[in-house]
């Protein structure tokens, strides 16, 4: 049995679905009963529904399992003791291969939500278990909350430097390479895996390539910070999400965020998605015939 925690959102889902034609069961851990539905019709055989923060859940969650994907709830404060706990359960159910979810250059103190992530690869360093670390780049996909503004106004406003590089990956290859180190276990113990496109490229140049898709002009805005965190307060944000991610804009402003695309292209067997690639099969499935 293979077990996804955090399996409602879009990155579990993706995994989900790479899994779908294993022969081995998967067992996906979501906070609602509501979300089982659609996880089974995505290929979920058993669903646990419950806080992650819960350790009698993460304990039920993780008996009989040979392997485990664990994701935490996107920028949690808790990201460290839901770790903590997610091992524990681990080693306490005798689970033969942990793998987590982390992110792209997680020792940049400067991203609270990033030097998290290493605390808890630290602890699996420490916890006896066989474990793989993965840690993707930004996801192609997020530009999907951009498209309707470029689509109208020809504009695709970000809050930090268009001209900041970054690698993107596609979720897709994401969840390809998630399937592959999940059912080929030992020969991926102990391994950190950074998974970064192959194309390095600024807020400028994907502009510039969508812009060749949809034909018609789109220009690259940096956004004002100081007005994305009143709009972001102003529509109800959290404070720990809004320091959170003007933390990322800005360190993204100063360095970008990119990485190398060899481990990606070498667990996959090909090369990475194309930025081009990906924002063909997205418009395909978007926009009207």
């Amino acid at each position: 049995m293979m077990l996804i925690t955090g399996a409602a959102g879009k990155t579990g889902q993706a995994i989900l679905k790479a899994l779908a034609s294993s022969d081995e069961g998967v067992r996906v851990l979501v906070r609602r009963e509501a979300q089982a539905v659609e996880l089974r019709a995505l290929g979920a055989h058993e669903i646990v529904a419950g806080d992650m923060a819960d350790a009698e859940v993460l304990r039920k969650s993780c008996a009989g399992v040979r392997v485990v994907y664990h994701i935490c709830p996107n920028m949690s404060p808790d990201e460290v003791a839901i770790g903590e706990r997610a091992i524990k359960a681990a080693q306490q159910a005798g689970v033969e291969h942990f793998v987590y979810h982390s992110v792209l250059h997680p020792q940049v103190q400067e991203m609270p939500h990033h030097w998290n992530k290493l605390q808890v690869e630290a602890l699996l360093f420490k916890s006896g278990l066989n474990y793989t670390i993965l840690q993707p780049a930004s996801y192609m996909q997020n530009i999907s909350g951009y498209w309707q503004k470029m689509l109208t106004d020809g504009v695709y406003a970000v809050p930090y430097s268009t001209d900041a590089k970054f690698s993107m990956l596609d979720l897709d290859d994401l969840a390809q390479a998630a399937a592959i180190v999940i059912r080929d276990s030992r020969n991926h113990y102990q391994a950190t895996y950074e998974l970064c496109g192959a194309q390095i490229l600024s807020s400028a140049d994907i502009a510039k390539l969508s812009a060749e898709f949809i034909k018609k002009p789109v220009q690259a805005v940096e956004l004002d910070r100081t007005d994305w965190d009143r709009n972001a307060r102003a529509g109800g944000m959290d404070d720990f999400s809004r320091s959170t991610l003007l933390s990322m804009f800005n360190y993204y402003h100063h360095y970008g965020f990119s990485g190398s695309a060899n481990a990606l292209t070498t667990l996959l067997g090909r090369s990475p998605t194309r930025f081009e690639e990906y924002l063909a099969r997205f418009l395909k499935n978007t926009l009207p015939n």
